[in-house]
């Protein structure tokens, strides 16, 4: 299992995409539309494709008919790379901004920059936060800016939806493909409007996920309770119905949740402490 060490060089991970993107800038990835350089597609008539420089002799003297045949290639694609980060108060738990997802980002970072895409970071509580955003670029060194820019940020109270809303309408209208970046803390139905709202990319929900929660729960004794959204602390005294209560209503969120993703054919990546590379690239090149 390999895991992410700060002090030392990222390792580009690849990613393939479930489709073809458009437009005109050269990329890593198949395309949309034909060319004539790229990924080999097919052979079609020349008279379909009048362009003598890709004349397949070989393909036209095994052809009955004696038609003459040229490659046809699907043209190599740039696609937008962007994380969404969910900076709303329940993310300080365990420190995961700082640590684990400013690993993930920093490795998508360098990634897309291998690839050729332009990637962009949006952080977002209840409003975008300018200081843990960074523009489409593809500019060498821009991991080290990503991890440096989530490292300083501090999550705060209030639910993350309208701002991460907000950083979708700053993506382009070009189908990208987005890391939607949250521990989903969130009612069913804002996970719903902001799904919606990412309708037109390929998003990749990354659950931010800790054990400690449900482990470290006691069967009997005193526990101080942290409302990290509003800051709201109080005593409760944990017993073993409440527990199992506890962890019934965390498995109910956690299928609403999962249903969600599944109805717009969604699969999601748990983002573990600390980042897991290996699940990661196997993630990535499912598509």
């Amino acid at each position: 299992m390999s895991r992410v060490d700060p002090e030392a060089s990222l390792q580009p991970l690849a990613y393939r995409l479930r489709w073809r993107p458009h437009g005109v800038v050269p990329g890593a990835h198949p395309g949309h539309g034909e060319g004539t350089e790229g990924e080999f597609r097919r052979h079609v008539s020349l008279l379909r494709h009048p362009d003598p420089r890709r004349l397949d002799l070989r393909a036209s003297l095994r052809d009955p008919f004696g038609e003459l045949h040229v490659r046809q290639f699907a043209p190599r694609r740039a696609v937008p790379v962007a994380a969404l980060v969910d900076l709303s108060g329940s993310m300080r738990f365990g420190g995961a901004v700082a640590g684990r997802v400013a690993d993930l980002c920093a490795l998508l970072a360098v990634s897309a920059q291998r690839a050729g895409d332009p990637f962009a970071l949006f952080g977002a509580d209840a409003h975008l936060r300018e200081e843990a955003c960074l523009p489409f670029t593809r500019r060498r060194g821009q991991e080290e800016e990503v991890r440096r820019r989530l490292a300083g940020v501090r999550p705060t109270g209030g639910r993350a939806v309208e701002g991460l809303i907000e950083a979708a309408e700053r993506l382009p209208m070009r189908r990208a493909l987005v890391f939607l970046i949250s521990d989903f803390h969130m009612p069913a139905p804002e996970i719903a409007r902001l799904l919606d709202a990412l309708w037109r990319h390929d998003v990749v929900p990354v659950v931010v996920e800790d054990g400690l929660l449900d482990a470290a729960l006691p069967r009997w004794g005193l526990v101080e309770v942290a409302d990290l959204e509003t800051g709201a602390v109080r005593l409760v005294v944990m017993r073993p119905a409440l527990r199992e209560r506890w962890r019934r209503e965390a498995n109910a969120r956690r299928q609403a949740r999962e249903k969600l993703f599944a109805e717009r054919g969604l699969r999601p990546f748990a983002l573990t402490d600390p980042l897991d590379t290996e699940a990661l690239a196997r993630r990535l090149m499912e598509g």
